[in-house]
């Protein structure tokens, strides 16, 4: 079983490494959400799509 501590380094680790916080990581995410958003968007606009959203779930 892991430490605190442990998952907390491991947790730090893994934040560098995916540059959580950068301009780079918030631009591509950003990016992630518009395309998310626009297939939301298409579907629930196709014949039979959807009527709610994911999180209206």
């Amino acid at each position: 079983m892991l430490s605190r501590e442990d998952l907390a380094a491991m947790v730090a680790a893994e934040e560098k490494r995916l540059g959580i916080g950068s301009r780079e990581f918030m631009e591509r995410h950003g990016e992630i959400m518009g395309l998310a958003g626009q297939a939301e968007r298409k579907n629930q606009d196709a014949p039979g799509g959807i009527t709610g959203t994911v999180r209206g779930m």
